[in-house]
């Protein structure tokens, strides 16, 4: 009996611990509808993510997951390069562990027909999402035209509401991005700017808590390696990934096809480079970004975006095949 007892003691010591350790919870990633970080969810449907590692976090705008990001109700998210800078201002502590990918037409601002110049803005109401990008690229696009702010009238309206803004006549202009830009244009809307105009400017970034970061490295591992296969895919069978991706942003095929020709996903080895580099192409890009945020009220004070960027994921994985 004592030796049983003995037994049953050692038992209960290696069961407890067991049964006292917890899993990790998934890591939440905040996304809102942007073709470029589709791919994203093209992993998700390929099975290159697990659930119970990776759970994606879908927002309707960009004000509502940079609340959540801020509130600690997600744990990275998808935004842009300015408000990865504003997110560190903040004193968030973001970490960017990714450019998903460079914009190159994907992000513009329409108009209506009769407004056929970017000088006959004057007086006009145009809206623009709060905690965008789109607020960037209205303030570029009016620094070329020698237009300022107060030479329009911006109306605040959250970017899943711009199309039905200007279908009913609420505003005559929109600051907007993919996949909503090919709607408004299918409505009569045509270009007055867009993001190709800002070569390098307007990228996509992956942003990482650091204390996620450091407590939860494996995660965020396992989610880089199922974006780059997602890539992959998309290289290899673009007519699948399309086909597999379109339904979610409302497109057709050949329409997230020809969206997706405006948009550059950096590869493996590029993205090491760019985050690696202290002269690299994005780190120029944050410090212009932080220069005309700082004239424009976008920053409140100065930044170090050096201090933003974190290479250790990506240099911890293997190229996808």
């Amino acid at each position: 009996m004592r030796s049983l007892a003995r037994m049953l003691g050692l038992l209960w010591l290696l069961v407890v611990p067991a049964c006292m350790h917890e899993e990790a919870p998934p890591l939440r990633v905040g996304t809102f509808l942007w073709p470029g970080s589709e791919p994203l969810f093209l992993a998700r449907d390929l099975g290159y993510l697990d659930d119970g590692t990776i759970r994606l976090v879908e927002y309707s705008s960009l004000s509502e997951v940079n609340r959540d990001f801020r509130n600690g109700r997600i744990d990275a998210v998808d935004v842009t390069l300015d408000m990865a800078l504003q997110l560190q201002q903040q004193g968030f502590e973001p970490r960017v562990v990714l450019v998903l990918d460079y914009s190159n037409g994907a992000d513009a601002l329409l108009a209506r027909p009769e407004v056929r110049r970017m000088e006959e803005l004057r007086g006009k109401r145009v809206a623009v999402e709060d905690f965008s990008v789109s607020t960037y690229l209205l303030g570029r696009a009016l620094e070329k035209a020698g237009l300022r702010a107060s030479d329009i009238d911006i109306v605040r309206i959250p970017v899943d509401q711009h199309e039905q803004a200007y279908a009913s006549g609420q505003v005559d202009a929109v600051v907007t991005f993919e996949p909503f830009v090919s709607k408004l244009r299918e409505r009569g809307a045509h270009t007055l700017f867009d993001s190709s105009q800002l070569p390098g400017e307007i990228l996509n970034v992956l942003v990482v808590r650091e204390d996620v970061l450091e407590k939860r490295p494996e995660q965020v591992r396992h989610l880089l390696r199922g974006w780059f296969r997602a890539l992959l895919h998309l290289k290899e069978h673009p007519e699948d990934a399309v086909a597999r991706m379109s339904p979610r942003l409302d497109t057709s095929p050949t329409e997230l096809a020809s969206i997706l020709d405006a948009l550059r996903h950096p590869t493996l080895q590029e993205n090491r480079a760019l985050l690696r580099e202290p002269t690299s192409s994005l780190l120029g890009s944050a410090h212009h970004q932080q220069r005309f945020m700082l004239e424009a009220g976008l920053l409140q004070e100065p930044v170090r975006p050096e201090l933003l960027l974190d290479v250790r994921p990506l240099e911890a994985i293997e190229e996808a095949r």
